[in-house]
């Protein structure tokens, strides 16, 4: 009886180390956590991430910009009609001009609290900006006096006045488009590094 408890007994070690064996092999198969975990991407940095910003608002600018008096049509033969027709197609351009100046400088004025390096550039921009607004506001104004005026004769002397403030709005806006490059281009190393960083701004001067 006694052998037979000491068999008994050998079997339950072998069987005890052969569970543990076998717990050891899944424990080594299994992968780790710290291996197979992926490293966190880098946060862009949110001088980049400003620059991007203003870099897409320069170029809507510069589509707006470039579509100030092109494709204007009107028949000089249909009287007032055909001031109505200048009124629309060009207020419908200007006033795309100004909002997407607005854009650009709203952009450009939430620069990050801790980048003041990037002042100098604001307060350029914006200086160009207000040039950009008062030509902008001399194209409405002279297009207000076209559509009220007393006769047709007296309308299309003040269709011709609105169409030479459009080229001086449409100068305004190539001006304040460049306003953003120069002053990007004069400024620090830190606000250059930004914009040369934001992809934004890589497919702008790629396709240029």
């Amino acid at each position: 009886m006694s052998r037979r408890l000491a068999a008994w007994a050998a079997l339950a070690v072998l069987g005890v180390a052969s569970l543990a064996a076998c717990g050891s092999d899944s424990d080594s198969a299994a992968p780790s956590a710290s291996a197979s975990a992926s490293p966190s991407a880098t946060p862009t940095p949110a001088p980049v991430l400003w620059a991007g910003d203003v870099c897409v608002e320069r170029d809507n600018l510069g589509a707006a910009v470039a579509a100030l008096g092109r494709n204007l049509s009107y028949d000089i033969s249909s009287d007032r009609s055909a001031l109505e027709q200048i009124d629309r197609q060009l207020r419908i351009q200007v006033l795309a001009v100004g909002d997407a100046a607005n854009g650009l400088v709203t952009t450009l004025q939430e620069v990050p609290v801790d980048f003041q390096q990037a002042n100098d550039t604001v307060v350029a921009v914006t200086k160009a900006k207000d040039d950009a607004q008062e030509a902008v506001d001399e194209v409405t104004a002279r297009l207000d006096a076209m559509v009220s005026a007393d006769n047709v004769l007296t309308g299309a002397a003040e269709a011709g006045k609105a169409l030479v403030a459009a080229k001086a709005a449409f100068e305004a806006g190539q001006a304040l488009v460049s306003a953003v490059g120069d002053s990007v281009s004069s400024a620090n190393e830190d606000v250059r590094a930004a914009f040369d960083a934001a992809p934004q701004c890589q497919e702008q001067s790629s396709t240029s």
